[in-house]
């Protein structure tokens, strides 16, 4: 048998990292893609919704979604006649906090499961 030479040996390894740093890449973009598609608001609303996702409650909250999206002083006067209640308004504050923390582990968990 033949020895290889170090430099053969060095030329193999620095290929092989370059192969493997592209393969991250590749990926990390696919995960980026996936995520962003998981974090559109139809995405969010049928995972709030599963039962619901192909009757009338899912198209109207998609609905609201866009004319908060088109009327954003919509939302904006909403949210600050929900919030000027009082204790209410701290309850509803924790509440909503602590509903949208669980959403996003629940979708970070799902995500990891999926690779």
């Amino acid at each position: 048998m033949t020895k290889r030479s170090p430099t053969i040996d060095r030329a193999v390894r620095i290929e092989l990292l370059r192969a493997r740093a592209a393969i991250e890449r590749e990926s990390l973009a696919h995960n980026i893609i996936d995520t962003g598609h998981r974090l559109e608001p139809s995405s969010i609303i049928r995972g709030l919704l599963p039962r619901l996702a192909s009757g009338g409650a899912s198209r109207w909250a998609l609905q609201a979604i866009t004319l908060a999206r088109r009327y954003p002083i919509v939302s904006s006067s909403l949210s600050t006649f929900l919030m000027r209640q009082g204790k209410r308004s701290k309850l509803l504050k924790i509440a909503g906090g602590a509903f949208v923390g669980w959403q996003l582990l629940k979708l970070w968990q799902r995500s990891r499961d999926d690779s």
